[in-house]
């Protein structure tokens, strides 16, 4: 036997439902639309003005427009935040004020919707984070700049992304875990246990997020609230089946549309909004899997230590700080074909290459270069992994030997994971 829920609703139930509701219209428009790829947020969003005033008026904070770090944990979401809380706390009242008026009731309905909105927002929002995870995009993978950068020139943030880009199989097993979650968030009759699975994931990802200072706490926090919201409709059940040792009786999931044409439009549009779901991640995470997996030139990848470099016929010793240190080629899992040069005093260049291994050529290009600069270079390979590079830069004949080092060179990388230790 199901039971269908019935509910008492006090004040200060109707309050707090109605609060629900406005906060969660109010913090998904618009930067929770992460799953609606082809939506410019800053088209349509009305907060900035509004949000600045706040935290200016009430805060006492200075923003700098040009660089709100919205969904960074910064003071624009924090002032969003509360600007919304106070939004939605005095609109409930006003809600309530009006329904006592005119003697509406519609709160079942209400929480259905709200349940509903809630099921497809967190559904929709970690499938897209855990296949992200599941094709290591999220943390992209370990990669030389990550193997040659020291733990202490890490942030906690980026220590964390080091971390999780170690092992795939990890990595991958998180993913999964919230994308079947998010599915079964999809159907009435699997709400429970997606929201269940779900409650545990988040809870892992919260401790993750603030133990390790990443910026987007508040954002996985809100998720884990969210799934605590789904899973309260069943805590009398959890409590009595896993502490009480008591029998439970399922209840049944109220659908948003209970006549038979009403139905037949939800059918549509849930099929609608899965189908574009569907095919708009296909297309975003096939591209997103190209630009970031797609090496054209495995020879050439490598963390290049610079010996001898030579410019207009004189040796650059090692002591002249624009002198370079170092080369990486195609050293960040992030954006593959890319080239970053490292000078004895730390500063870094970055840049886009393109390479024909027949003729042995490469030509690189700085990013977001507005005059188009383009560098061209020859190379060789020789044995033991050195490298001539020869070719003009800024005006100057450079002549440039290297010592390539790659993923099988250093320890972290070169065994990966062995069921039985002592075996060679």
């Amino acid at each position: 036997m199901t039971l269908i829920e019935k509910h008492h609703w006090s004040l200060s139930s109707n309050i707090f439902l109605r609060f629900i509701f406005l906060y969660l219209l109010f913090y998904i428009y618009p930067y929770g639309f992460e799953y609606i790829r082809e939506l410019d947020t800053s088209d349509i969003s009305f907060w900035k003005g509004i949000t600045i005033w706040f935290g200016e008026s009430f805060l006492g904070w200075e923003f700098d427009e040009k660089n709100l770090l919205n969904g960074f944990d910064s003071k624009y979401d924090y002032s969003r935040f509360l600007l919304i809380t106070v939004l939605s706390l005095i609109g409930s009242i006003i809600w309530i004020i009006i329904d006592s008026k005119f003697k509406l009731h519609y709160n079942s309905k209400l929480k259905t919707l709200t349940r509903t909105i809630l099921r497809y927002h967190i559904g929709l929002t970690l499938i897209i984070y855990g296949l992200s995870k599941v094709f290591m995009l999220q943390f992209g993978e370990m990669d030389l700049d990550r193997l040659e950068n020291t733990i202490g020139n890490h942030n906690g943030m980026s220590y964390l992304w080091a971390f999780m880009s170690y092992s795939k199989f990890y990595t991958m097993s998180t993913g999964w875990v919230e994308v079947i979650g998010g599915v079964l968030l999809l159907f009435r009759r699997s709400t429970f246990i997606g929201s269940f699975i779900l409650f545990i994931a988040m809870i892992n990802v919260v401790i993750i997020d603030i133990g390790y200072d990443v910026r987007v706490k508040m954002f996985a926090i809100h998720l884990l609230l969210m799934t605590i919201l789904l899973i309260n409709n069943d805590l009398k059940r959890i409590v009595n089946f896993f502490i009480l040792n008591k029998p439970t009786k399922p209840i049944i999931e109220q659908a948003l549309f209970s006549n038979r044409k009403s139905k037949k439009v939800g059918y549509i549009l849930k099929s609608s909004i899965l189908l574009y779901f569907t095919v708009s991640s296909i297309i975003n995470f096939s591209e997103r899997i190209q630009s970031q997996t797609t090496n054209r030139y495995p020879s050439l990848t490598g963390f290049h230590e610079v010996e001898i470099q030579i410019i207009n016929g004189d040796t650059i010793p090692k002591s002249t700080t624009n002198r370079w240190k170092n080369i990486s080629i195609n050293g960040s899992s992030y954006r593959s074909e890319s080239l970053k040069i490292t000078h004895m005093d730390k500063q870094q260049s970055y840049y886009l290459f393109e390479a024909d291994t027949i003729k042995k050529t490469i030509d690189f290009r700085p990013f977001n270069d507005s005059e188009n600069k383009v560098y061209k270079f020859t190379y060789d390979i020789l044995e033991d992994n050195i490298y001539i590079f020869q070719g003009i830069y800024k005006d100057d004949s450079f002549w440039i030997k290297t010592k390539a080092k790659t993923l099988k060179d250093y320890r972290l990388t070169k065994n990966g994971m062995r069921w039985i230790t002592d075996l060679k």
